[in-house]
C-alpha cells in the first residue's frame, strides 16, 4: 500500500509539474505580432502627442510594433467602445482621456459602456491641469480679485469654455460653486478658439486645460493643489487661497475588460518606465502635462475620486449629453 501511495503521489506531482510547464503566463509568451494603441480622438491632437512617444518605447522595449489608431468620433465615445468589446489578449489597447471614461457616461447614461466594467485599467499617464484666463480688459489680476469683482458686479462676469461638458466648463462651475459667484458661460469650439475674445477683451475671463498658448495670456491660477514646474510664479488654488478647487484632464492606458493580469502588470511597468525617462521628462515640461504613473489600482482610485467631484457639478447644472 505504501508503494502505491508514492507511486500515485509521484504521478500527482508529475500531472502538477506539466500543467505548470505546458501553460507558461501571458506575458511569458505576448507579444508574438503588432499592437494596437487606439486613440480616440483627431490625429495631432493631445492623444497623439502622448500617446506615440509611448508607443515607440513599449515597441522597443517589447520587440513588436505599437501601431497607433486614432478613431475620433462621440468626444471618445466611438474609440472607447471599440476597445470595450476588444479581444483581452493584449493585442488592442486605448489611451483614454477622463472625458470618455467619467465626464461622459455622467452626462449621457446611454453612451454604451461602463468605465470601471468595460476596461482594464493599466495605468495613469499623464494630466494636463486647467488654468484660469484673465481678459485682456478685466481688471482682476488674481482670483481673489477675480472673485471680489464679480460679487461686487453680480451677474456680469462672462466666462469662456471650449464646449459644453468639457473639463473647462466644468472647472468654471465648480470655482462659482466653491467661490460663491454668478458667471456667465461662453461655449467655444475649443481652449483656441477661446483665445482671440480673451485676447481682445471680448469675455473677463477663460477656464481650459493648459497649453503653452495660453501664455500669451494673463495666467491667474493653475488649477492644481502645488505649483507646476512649467508655469513658474502662477499661484496654485491651494495657494491663491481656493483649496480644493482643481481640475485636470488626465489621459491613461487601458484594455479591453478582463486582460491577464500579468499582461496588465508588464505594460504598467514599461508606462512607469516610460514616465521615468528624461526624454519624457523633458518632453512634458515644455508642452505642460505632469507624469503620473503608479499601480492599476491608482488609476481606479483617481476615477472614483473624479466621478465623486464631478457627478455633483454637472448635477448641480443640469448638463445633459445625448449625441
Amino acid at each position: 500500500m505504501t508503494s502505491i501511495r508514492l507511486l500515485l503521489t509521484r504521478v500527482l506531482m508529475a500531472l502538477v509539474f506539466c500543467v505548470f510547464v505546458g501553460h507558461p503566463s501571458q506575458a511569458q509568451t505576448w507579444p508574438t505580432r503588432p499592437i494596437t494603441l487606439v486613440i480616440p480622438f483627431g490625429a495631432g491632437g493631445s492623444g497623439d502627442v502622448i500617446g506615440r512617444p509611448l508607443a515607440d518605447y513599449v515597441s522597443k522595449a517589447l520587440g513588436q510594433p505599437v501601431i497607433v489608431e486614432d478613431r475620433p468620433g462621440g468626444g471618445g465615445a466611438v474609440g472607447a467602445i471599440s476597445v470595450s468589446k476588444a479581444a483581452p489578449d493584449g493585442y488592442t489597447i486605448s489611451l483614454q482621456a477622463v472625458g470618455p471614461m467619467i465626464l461622459r457616461p455622467i452626462m449621457d447614461p446611454s453612451v454604451g459602456y461602463d468605465a470601471d466594467k468595460n476596461f482594464s485599467p493599466i495605468a495613469l499617464v499623464v494630466e494636463t491641469p486647467n488654468v484660469i484666463l484673465g481678459g485682456a480688459k478685466f481688471p482682476a489680476r488674481s482670483v481673489q480679485e477675480l472673485v471680489d469683482w464679480a460679487k461686487q458686479n453680480p451677474g456680469r462676469l462672462t466666462v469662456g469654455h471650449p464646449g459644453p461638458g468639457t473639463m473647462g466648463h466644468l472647472a468654471a462651475l465648480l470655482l462659482a460653486t466653491k467661490a460663491g459667484i454668478i458667471g456667465n458661460y461662453i461655449a467655444y469650439r475649443s481652449g483656441t478658439h477661446m483665445m482671440p475674445d480673451l485676447l481682445g477683451g471680448q469675455i473677463d475671463i477663460g477656464v481650459a486645460a493648459y497649453t503653452p498658448q495660453h501664455k500669451t495670456a494673463r495666467i491667474l491660477a493653475v488649477m492644481t493643489a502645488e505649483p507646476v514646474a512649467f508655469l513658474p510664479g502662477v499661484p496654485s488654488m491651494r495657494e491663491a487661497g481656493f483649496p480644493g478647487v482643481y481640475a485636470s484632464t488626465w489621459f491613461a492606458l487601458f484594455g479591453p475588460p478582463n486582460m491577464p493580469a500579468d499582461i496588465v502588470a508588464k505594460l504598467n511597468e514599461l508606462t512607469n518606465a516610460y514616465l521615468r525617462s528624461d526624454e519624457a521628462q523633458k518632453q512634458f515640461v515644455l508642452i505642460g502635462f505632469r507624469a503620473l504613473g503608479g499601480s492599476p489600482e491608482q488609476l481606479t482610485k483617481r476615477m472614483s475620486e473624479d466621478r465623486n467631484v464631478w457627478s455633483k457639478v454637472i448635477k448641480d447644472g443640469n448638463i445633459r449629453l445625448n449625441n
